[in-house]
């Protein structure tokens, strides 16, 4: 029998310095303390228990959607007529189950970032969005990001490709 995930409980302030976070990764914590009414220091405390918690990264800047209830992650991919393309793109981005649209080469072709509590919720989402658009979708089971340093992805490219001298 699996273990089931343990979700994290979120208060009101919690999820304020989260969304003052994702809007803008560089606030300082006086300046979050602003935003959502506390102290900085509470704000410093609330910061470090969310980075013990493993909802917010070391870094501050990646929130880990798992841990507060949303356990699936897709690619969904949009092929919408072109008329239709741009309002789509702006109800899209205001859905909750949305992280981003990219929009893709293709006409009316987009590529939405997806979290959903569950595959039942995903599949909700997607019934909603072909009622207008086709859709594709793919399941992510796993993500890892690159741990290359902007100077050593120059440096690469420059070797590699003969892109200019970087130093």
């Amino acid at each position: 029998m699996g273990k089931k995930k343990r979700r994290v409980q979120l208060d009101r302030y919690d999820v304020a310095i989260l969304s003052a976070l994702a809007s803008n990764t560089r606030l300082t914590t006086v300046e979050i303390a602003t935003i959502v009414h506390l102290s900085r220091t509470a704000v410093s405390r609330r910061i470090t228990a969310l980075k013990n918690m493993n909802v917010l990264s070391d870094s501050g800047d990646v929130l880990n959607y798992e841990s507060i209830g949303f356990s699936v992650r897709a690619v969904v991919e949009v092929n919408a007529p072109n008329q239709y393309a741009a309002s789509l793109k702006q109800d899209l981005l205001v859905r909750p189950e949305v992280l981003t649209v990219a929009i893709i080469a293709g006409d009316g072709l987009m590529s939405l970032d997806v979290i959903a509590v569950d595959m039942d919720h995903l599949h909700r989402f997607v019934r909603s969005l072909q009622k207008s658009a086709d859709t594709s979708t793919k399941i992510v089971f796993a993500e890892e990001k690159s741990r290359l340093t902007l100077v050593e992805r120059m440096r690469i490219l420059s070797e590699e490709q003969g892109i200019g001298q970087y130093g």
